[in-house]
C-alpha cells in the first residue's frame, strides 16, 4: 500500500511538471509571436509619415475602398493626357500640322464637341452639357470602384479607371479653354478619321475593357 501511494504521489509530481513546461513553453511562444507581431508593426510604421500625413495615411489603409486603388491609374491618364496637350498648345497655332507616319499626324484642332467631334458643331450649350456628363460620370465610376471588391474584378476595375480618367482629361479642358485640344490624326489616302486626344483613347480603351469584361462574365 505504502509503495502504491508513493508511485501516485510521483506520478502526480511528474504529471504537474509536465503540465508547468508545457505553460511555459506556451507562454514563451506567445510573447516571441507577439514580439514579431511588434515588430512588423514597427516596421510598417517606419513607412508611414508622422503627424497628420500618417493619420490620413493609416486612416485611408484601415477604410475599406473596395478596387478603389486603381483610381491612380484615372490619375495618370489625366497626368500623361494633360502634359500631351499643354505640349501641343506651345509648339502649335490652331490647324497646325505635323507628319509623323504616312498615316499619322499631330494637328492641333479645338473641338467643342464630345469625344472624337461628336457635336462639335452645336451652339454652346453642349460644352455645360459634356462638363456636367464627364463630372457625373466620374462621380459614379468614383462610387462604382469603392463598391467593387478589392480582389478578382481587376479587368473592371482598370475599364472604368480608363474611362475616369479620359473623362476628368476632356472635362478640365472644357472648363479652361471652353473647348478641347484634339492633335492626333489618323488617314489614309483621302479618307481621315476625327481628330483626337489621349483622353479620347483612354476611354475608347475603357469602353473595349468593358465590353470584354463584360462577355467573360458571361462565359464564366
Amino acid at each position: 500500500m505504502i509503495s502504491k501511494k508513493k508511485t501516485i504521489k510521483k506520478t502526480s509530481k511528474n504529471t504537474d511538471k509536465k503540465s508547468s513546461e508545457l505553460g511555459l513553453k506556451k507562454r514563451a511562444t506567445k510573447k516571441k509571436i507577439s514580439k514579431k507581431t511588434s515588430k512588423k508593426v514597427l516596421k510598417s510604421d517606419k513607412h508611414v509619415p508622422a503627424g497628420f500625413l500618417g493619420f490620413l495615411v493609416r486612416s485611408w489603409h484601415s477604410m475599406d475602398l473596395g478596387a478603389s486603388r486603381w483610381l491612380w491609374l484615372a490619375v495618370t491618364v489625366v497626368i500623361l493626357d494633360q502634359w500631351t496637350k499643354s505640349l501641343i498648345m506651345d509648339r502649335f497655332d490652331e490647324f497646325d500640322s505635323v507628319t509623323l507616319l504616312p498615316v499619322l499626324d499631330f494637328m492641333r484642332i479645338h473641338n467643342t464637341g464630345a469625344a472624337f467631334s461628336f457635336l462639335s458643331d452645336a451652339s454652346g450649350w453642349q460644352r455645360w452639357m459634356f462638363t456636367g456628363l464627364g463630372i457625373g460620370a466620374s462621380t459614379v465610376i468614383c462610387v462604382w470602384l469603392i463598391k467593387l471588391p478589392s480582389r478578382g474584378q481587376a479587368l473592371l476595375a482598370v475599364s472604368l479607371a480608363f474611362i475616369m480618367g479620359g473623362a476628368l482629361g476632356n472635362v478640365i479642358d472644357r472648363i479652361l479653354w471652353g473647348h478641347v485640344v484634339d492633335f492626333i490624326r489618323v488617314h489614309y489616302q483621302e479618307w481621315f478619321f476625327p481628330v483626337f486626344n489621349i483622353a479620347d483613347s483612354a476611354i475608347t480603351l475603357g469602353a473595349v475593357l468593358l465590353i470584354l469584361d463584360t462577355l467573360l462574365n458571361r462565359e464564366s
